[in-house]
């Protein structure tokens, strides 16, 4: 889409609101839930980075090199996602059993929830009155999150003459 945007800004603000359904159509099929209970948080941290994994490997393939950078660090358990300037940061304390979150608005303690049947995240920090209070947070949510602003390469029969060439 660098070369040739469309010049009718209409037809643009389409293109890019399919292109973020289709991201986000991408990020969620992630396969089928899994009935696991988690002991620990260090544990629910790790599922929590596969399934990070698994989803920015499918986002990859679409993005190509731009894609967003997958960094896991262990003992303790910290992961990294980097994307184009955007950073997220989770980070583990083993001792209070919560991650710490920084990163695109989501700064604060969180707690895995014990109920979920995939590993997500609720938010300590917030107070009951505040929008948002006790949503979860998903590996798929949170590259939603990252990757909002991402933009599809553009497809390769675009550059060739049609079938209408003369």
């Amino acid at each position: 889409m660098d070369e040739e945007a469309p010049s009718n800004p209409i037809v643009a603000a389409a293109m890019r609101i399919r292109a973020r359904r289709d991201l986000g159509a991408l990020i969620d099929s992630s396969g089928a839930e899994s009935a696991q209970q988690f002991e620990d948080a260090p544990q629910a941290l790790a599922a929590f980075g596969d399934e990070l994994a698994a989803g920015i490997k499918r986002l990859n393939a679409i993005l190509g090199k731009a894609g967003v950078k997958y960094i896991r660090l262990e003992r303790p358990l910290r992961l990294r996602l980097r994307f184009a300037d955007r950073r997220v940061r989770l980070d583990l304390d083993e001792v209070h059993q919560l991650v710490r979150v920084a990163g695109e608005g989501l700064e604060g303690e969180y707690q895995f929830d014990p109920s979920a049947t995939r590993p997500s995240l609720i938010n300590l920090s917030k107070i009951s009155t505040e929008a948002g209070y006790g949503e979860r947070l998903t590996a798929a949510g949170l590259l939603k999150i990252i990757a909002q602003d991402a933009e599809l390469p553009r497809p390769e029969h675009l550059d060739r003459p049609g079938p209408l060439s003369f």
